[in-house]
């Protein structure tokens, strides 16, 4: 825990609050580090939450570590750190959920695109203003045409136009827009966590995979992992639970 991010563990969730409301929660080396450390060692957390305080989810990148007094060195490694979240992300054992109430804006996108689901308020609204600063959403590029076609995100990043949650929604920049974001969180988070740990470890990582491989090599590796999950107890206990009409217990194992 530190002054500018909340790091609390229970229940099996992993919670990331970012608390710099002042600051329309802008990531800093301190939120970035702090963030990257809990994310690479999750503990037995079975999905991680990622909330702001205010109306703001996240405006970007510290702009302050960019000002002109901040020296060449400051500002790689601060880019540095938002290339190293979103693959602590990626590499999560967990699934990694976003909870945005508001403006999601330039580094902001990319903190949300890096995470495997991403609720937000019908309210919500998200945007790459980086073009009318004369720079460009270059992290967010890396990430932006995985989610939505490339005219698409070529626009968004052109125009700089902030994209309402309904919008972001049919672009598949977000799983799902809610009306009481709050309640809906808290059903998923639920329901994740409740979820067999293994199956969806491998499962995730296995998704992934598929996704930076050809047709033909992730159809072999998806083979590889499905007999390999079936020879855990969880999915022995899942299958008996069914058979047997009972609520499973999962043993992560």
């Amino acid at each position: 825990m530190t002054a500018d991010l909340v790091v609390t563990r229970a229940d099996h969730v992993l919670h990331l609050h970012l608390d710099r409301e002042a600051k329309r929660n802008a990531l800093n080396a301190e939120v970035l580090t702090g963030m990257i450390a809990a994310l690479r060692d999750p503990g037995d957390a079975r999905v991680v939450l990622v909330t702001s305080a205010g109306k703001v989810f996240c405006s970007g990148a510290d702009l302050v570590q960019m000002a002109p007094d901040a020296t060449g060195l400051e500002v790689h490694e601060s880019r540095g750190r938002i290339r190293e979240l979103v693959l602590a992300m990626a590499d999560c054992p967990a699934p990694v959920v976003a909870s945005v109430q508001g403006l999601c804006l330039a580094g902001g996108v990319a903190l949300a695109l890096g995470c495997d689901l991403v609720l937000a308020a019908d309210t919500a609204a998200f945007g790459l203003p980086e073009v009318d600063l004369g720079i460009w959403p270059f992290m967010v590029s890396a990430l932006l045409g995985r989610h939505v076609s490339p005219k698409r995100a070529m626009e968004m990043m052109l125009s700089g136009r902030r994209v309402p949650a309904a919008e972001a929604l049919e672009m598949g920049l977000v799983s799902r827009v809610v009306a009481d974001l709050p309640a809906e969180t808290e059903a998923l988070v639920a329901a994740l966590a409740a979820k067999p740990p293994i199956a969806v470890r491998l499962g995730k990582a296995a998704f992934r995979s598929a996704l930076e491989s050809s047709l033909e090599a992730g159809l072999e590796a998806m083979q590889a992992q499905l007999s390999l999950l079936n020879t855990t107890e969880d999915a022995s206990e899942g299958i008996s639970a069914f058979l047997e009409k009972r609520k499973p217990e999962w043993k992560g194992r």
